[in-house]
């Protein structure tokens, strides 16, 4: 028998117990309920909708746990509700405590789109999370960090647009001044591809928004047409393809686009097309860029190596004022450096071929030369706008059975400023020739000329007179300075530069 003292004692402790579960459930159940109200609901959407400054729609609230609940349907419109700028199916937030922050949270947002500008990825912009229910009163700070899967990003600077779909990844906010984000999808600019995208971006906030420090996309080989570069410069690429690393920032001297990688089918049109006034046509089968810097749309500097095929020398030569030349160039190029002051080095080997002499003769303006020229260079080197080196091959074809012929006038001429030679005052008006063809070596704007045939191979051109083969041109005996001429071609080219963008004289 249980003494009377002691049955009231466990009446007390049974009716006491039993209050605190029933107040206990009836609490659990009774917050339950107010975290999936409308009337909760609608306040969260407000508060968001405050702090964003735009339209804003919550389609629900559930509570996973005690530490952690689900936003379900979430939308965050543009302005006057003309355009959704957010989405998310769902986004999750628990509680995350770490040893510098024990009051951490992490989001987990999946199945939506979001656009990375000055309204997205602040940690200001996940304060609606927090002050939703899981702290009381106006917290500051956000989330630690951000995860996401299923989800399409497109990031916007005006006209640049970018877009990654099906993305997975992680923003960071684990410094108080600057953000990381890193992705990774198989989808860019809607198209599928093979190997997955890779997107790096380190982001600070500004009293007008934020700001990329730096956003790094790598990428498989794609389509290049896919990267947008019309968008970001005057180079408008819209053939080929490329693989490699695109990078952008925002720097306090404007917005900087760079890229690397390697580039297979380019259009050589194409990427002269705004640099040269006279767009060079041409293929580029493979090539290695090391460097493409782009400043607020201006082409800054470009250093690539690679191989040039079948670009049309008339082009060439026409940015340098001889229009109407032809001719064919296939260059093997080591190394080529090219900034806002001209050509910084070149190093290269190659051959012209088919050139016709009649036709770049006239565009020299000094006479007319008739045959066909082939070159074969062994060595090209240019350094900041100087010719360092030339080695090569110059001749002229068998002209089969209609000869090859040369106004006297221009013999006589480009003997006298070139070899400094004379010829007799009285010469043919054309001057048939059976075989030209010399060697050029070229130090520092300095050339010596070797001949080709004759006697020790000492001649350069010989000439048919009175039925006979007349060695008339023999190799100079000094060498010849270039310096004077090629610093008025230098010149000339810098004053038709002056109206390309980006452009700056060349200098010396």
């Amino acid at each position: 028998m249980i003494p009377a003292g002691r049955s009231a004692w466990r009446r007390t402790s049974a009716l006491t117990l039993s209050t605190l579960i029933v107040a206990s459930l009836a609490g659990s159940g009774g917050y339950a309920w107010y975290l999936r109200s409308q009337y909760y609901r609608e306040y969260c959407a407000g508060r968001l909708s405050a702090n964003l400054s735009l339209p804003s729609d919550i389609g629900g609230v559930v509570p996973r746990s005690w530490t952690s609940r689900e936003f379900t349907d979430v939308v965050v419109w543009l302005p006057d509700r003309r355009d959704r700028a957010f989405t998310c199916r769902s986004a999750l937030l628990r509680y995350a405590p770490t040893a510098a922050d024990p009051d951490a949270y992490e989001l987990e947002l999946r199945d939506g789109f979001t656009e990375i500008s000055t309204r997205t990825w602040l940690r200001s912009d996940y304060r609606f999370v927090v002050e939703s229910g899981l702290r009381t009163g106006f917290i500051p700070d956000g989330p630690q960090r951000v995860r996401f899967s299923r989800m399409n990003l497109a990031f916007e600077r005006d006209p640049f647009r970018l877009e990654l779909n099906d993305a997975a990844g992680e923003v960071s906010f684990e410094e108080a001044d600057r953000g990381r984000a890193t992705t990774i999808c198989t989808s860019l600019n809607g198209h599928a591809c093979a190997e997955p995208v890779f997107l790096r971006t380190v982001f600070s906030p500004r009293s007008a928004g934020i700001r990329i420090d730096e956003l790094v996309l790598k990428v498989p080989r794609l389509p290049i047409a896919l990267a947008r570069l019309h968008e970001l410069s005057p180079v408008d690429i819209r053939h080929g393809e490329f693989a490699g690393e695109l990078s952008y920032r925002e720097l306090d001297a404007g917005d900087q686009l760079e890229l690397s990688g390697r580039c297979y089918g380019l259009d050589l049109t194409e990427c002269t097309q705004g640099l040269l006034v006279t767009p060079v046509r041409g293929r580029c089968p493979e090539i290695e860029v090391r460097e493409l810097t782009v400043l607020d749309g201006a082409p800054q500097r470009l250093r690539f190596r690679g191989a040039l095929r079948d670009v049309e020398l008339g082009d060439l030569l026409a940015n340098l004022g001889l229009a109407g030349a032809d001719g064919r160039v296939t260059l093997s190029v080591g190394a080529a450096e090219l900034s806002r002051a001209g050509l910084d080095r070149l190093v290269a080997s190659g051959q012209a071929r088919d050139i016709s002499l009649e036709r770049l003769s006239r565009a020299a303006g000094w006479g007319l030369m008739t045959g066909t020229l082939q070159v074969t260079i062994d060595d090209l080197v240019i350094e900041n706008n100087e010719l360092r080196a030339l080695s090569a091959t110059v001749r002229v074809d068998d002209p089969g059975p209609t000869p090859n012929w040369v106004e006297g006038e221009l013999l006589r001429r480009a003997l006298s400023s070139a070899l400094k030679l004379n010829l007799p005052p009285v010469l043919p008006e054309r001057i048939e020739y059976t075989r030209f063809g010399f060697t050029v070596v070229v130090r520092d704007e300095v050339m010596e000329l070797f001949g080709s045939h004759g006697p020790q191979d000492k001649t350069i051109l010989t000439v048919r007179l009175f039925g006979r083969d007349l060695g008339i041109v023999g190799q100079p005996e000094s060498a010849i300075d270039l310096r004077p001429w090629l610093d008025r071609l230098r010149a000339d080219a810098a004053g038709r530069l002056q109206g390309v963008p980006g452009a700056a004289p060349a200098q010396r």
